[in-house]
Order: structure tokens, then C-alpha cells, then sequence
């Protein structure tokens, strides 16, 4: 073995390159490490290389920065990197630099029949798909986990994004379904009138939003404004590496970034949905009075006599979970930005795609449950 100053070096006993360091990986120590073993890779001679940390005792950002250049000169001279012996204060620090290791360009696909590129197609939305669940797994476990600790939760950011979800959108949400009540109740009077049945418009409109419209209309407007706010929000906080920052300093992303918007939006829909179901049977009574020579009384009497407390609460327990799978899958597609502003662009359109899918899905299953069940 040859002794130096910062490290030594040898072989292990597979032949491979074995550097120990013998000094911390401070902003002091970077830049001789790097000056003394950028040379010895340089060299070619090893296809691979062992890093031994029992002798470091602390990493600091400049020693991060060291490790993440070693890494990217031994992928470019071909010699393989491994860490060894790494002492739990500095495992997060490598942890990191391991999660940045730059991957290798592929080559370009070559070009294949439609069937090949279907199941292509398929096969990556399967894997993003468990990816999701993976991410909603590890959301659960911090929500249950922030339970036990509401000193630390991020209040004021959770009434932020709730003005930003809640109040700033009553406006155009009143008026969406004000047209919409007035539309459904136009429509609805249109058949009616033949049978001499126009009070049941009060009926049909009434179940309609609130057993359905109302909140798949609010939830589609929360993934239109909220959802695609919280992807871009996230995807420039990692072009900007604040992720990063934030990941190396112990934070854990979903306790600090994602529940509160989670909360936020849990909080916002169902107010936001009694909203709706005001505003469009205001816009069904606008029509009843003057189409159908309804008061303004007989039809809310006849909408109280047909809907229920059960009517009410199946569309409030629905925009619960839709809100929910709108905010995960926003900050979902968020982290998985890449470093580069067009990602943010391709990333905020998937979370409202994802997120209206997610929608008519969720919303398919509840009505075959509430119709399973009799609810």
C-alpha cells in the first residue's frame, strides 16, 4: 500500500483500485482529493474503483459535489464506482449522490410495428402506474405518521394553497355551474312539458348535481387549476434544485411539500361543492320561472322533497376522494420532472390529464359501489 496524504491507496482483494480516505470531505479537502485521484482514474489502469470511507467523519456540500465529479468521470472512462464502510451520520449524503448518478444515454428505439409500440404504451403507463401507488404509499405513511406530530405541521402553507384552491376559485366555479343548472334545466323541460310534468325538473336537476355534477365538475376544475399549479410548483423547485437542498438537509419531501397541499384541497372541495349545488339550482330556478311558470319556492320545495342528507353526502364523500388523487397526482408529476424547463411544461399537462382521468375513473367506481350497496 502507498501512504499519501488525503488517502492511500492499494488493491483489494479483487483486483480493484482501493482508495481510503483518511480525511472529512470538507469545502478544505476537496480540491487536493480531487487534484490527486482524478489523475489516478485518468489513468485507465483499473476498471474499477472502491471509495473507503471509514476514515471520514464528515461530508459537507463541497465533498457532495466531489463525489457526484468522481462519479461522473468514472462513467465517463468507463471504470465502475463503489462505496464501502460509510458511517451512518454521512449515509444521507451519499444516499444523495447515489439518487443523482447521471444515467447513461440510450439509444433511440428502433422502429417497431404498432402492436410492439402498444404494448410499449401499456407496459410504461403499468409502471408509472405502480409508481403512483408507491407514492401514495409513502404519502399514507407520512399523513399517519403527522398525526402524532400536528406541532411541526405547515399550517400556513396549507391555508395558502387552501385561498389559492378555495376562495380564488369561487367565481368561475359559480358561474360554470350556473350554466349548468340552466342548461340541464332547459334541456330537461324541453320532454317534460309534453307530459305536463314540469315541477320533476326541480327532481332531476337536484339528484344531478348533487349526486353527481357538482362534483365531478368541482373536482375537474380543481385538476384544470390546482392540480397543474402544484406539478409546475414542484418541477421548478427541482430545475432549481431545491429538492435537492431540501432532500440533503434530512426534509422529508411528501411531510413538507405534499401533505400540505393534500390537506389543503380536502378542505377547499367539499365547501366548494355546496358552492356548486347553490349555484346551479339557481340557474335551474332561473329557467323553471321563466320557461316552465315554476316559483321560485315550488321548485326548491320539490328539489328538498326529492333530494336527501344521503344525496348530499354521496357527493361530498366523492369530491373527498377526488381532490385527493387531484393533489397526489399533481405533486406526483411534479417530482417527476426533469432538469429542464420543457419537462415542467410535458409534466404540469400529464397532472391535468392524469388527474381527469383519475376523476372518471373514481367516480365509476363510487356509483357501482353506492348502486352495489344500496346507498
Amino acid at each position: 500500500m502507498s501512504g499519501g496524504f488525503p488517502f492511500e491507496t492499494g488493491k483489494s482483494a479483487e483486483g480493484e483500485l482501493l482508495v481510503s480516505l483518511k480525511v472529512p470531505l470538507t469545502y478544505e479537502n476537496a480540491a487536493e482529493i480531487w487534484q490527486n485521484l482524478s489523475g489516478l482514474i485518468a489513468r485507465k489502469e483499473y476498471t474499477s474503483l472502491v471509495l473507503d470511507f471509514s476514515g471520514v467523519s464528515k461530508v459537507d456540500s463541497a465533498g457532495t459535489a466531489l463525489l457526484r465529479s468522481i462519479r461522473r468521470i468514472c462513467d465517463s472512462k468507463g471504470v465502475r464506482l463503489r462505496m464501502e464502510s460509510i458511517q451512518p451520520p454521512i449515509k444521507h449524503f451519499l444516499d444523495y449522490v447515489e439518487r443523482e448518478t447521471p444515467k447513461k444515454e440510450q439509444p433511440p428505439p428502433p422502429t417497431s410495428s404498432p402492436v410492439t409500440r402498444f404494448g410499449a404504451f401499456l407496459i410504461d403507463q403499468a409502471v408509472e402506474f405502480k409508481d403512483f401507488l408507491r407514492f401514495c404509499g409513502s404519502f399514507l405513511t407520512v399523513a399517519a405518521g403527522s398525526v402524532r406530530h400536528l406541532g411541526r405541521f405547515r399550517w400556513r402553507e396549507t391555508f395558502y394553497y387552501f385561498q389559492m384552491a378555495g376562495p380564488d376559485a369561487m367565481t368561475i366555479l359559480f358561474l360554470i355551474s350556473f350554466l349548468l343548472g340552466l342548461v340541464m334545466t332547459f334541456q330537461a323541460s324541453i320532454q317534460l312539458k309534453q307530459f305536463g310534468a314540469n315541477i320533476y325538473v326541480a327532481d332531476l336537476v337536484g339528484l344531478a348535481l348533487t349526486r353527481e355534477l357538482a362534483p365531478v365538475f368541482t373536482a375537474m376544475l380543481l385538476a384544470g387549476r390546482s392540480g397543474s399549479a402544484f406539478a409546475a410548483e414542484i418541477g421548478t423547485m427541482k430545475i432549481g434544485e431545491e429538492l435537492d437542498a431540501l432532500a440533503v438537509m434530512g426534509f422529508n419531501l411528501n411531510e413538507f411539500i405534499t401533505l400540505p397541499k393534500v390537506v389543503a384541497l380536502m378542505l377547499a372541495a367539499p365547501l366548494l361543492v355546496m358552492w356548486s349545488n347553490f349555484a346551479g339550482l339557481l340557474g335551474g330556478i332561473a329557467v323553471s320561472t321563466v320557461a316552465l311558470d315554476l316559483t321560485p319556492y315550488s321548485f326548491m320545495h320539490e328539489v328538498s322533497a326529492a333530494i336527501t342528507f344521503a344525496d348530499i353526502a354521496e357527493g361530498l364523500i366523492k369530491v373527498e376522494v377526488f381532490a385527493t388523487l387531484v393533489a397526489l397526482v399533481g405533486c406526483f408529476r411534479g417530482f417527476q420532472a426533469d432538469l429542464g424547463p420543457d419537462s415542467v411544461g410535458r409534466q404540469t399537462t400529464s397532472a391535468v390529464v392524469s388527474g381527469l382521468f383519475l376523476i372518471i375513473l373514481a367516480d365509476a367506481i363510487l356509483t357501482i359501489l353506492y348502486h352495489a350497496f344500496g346507498w
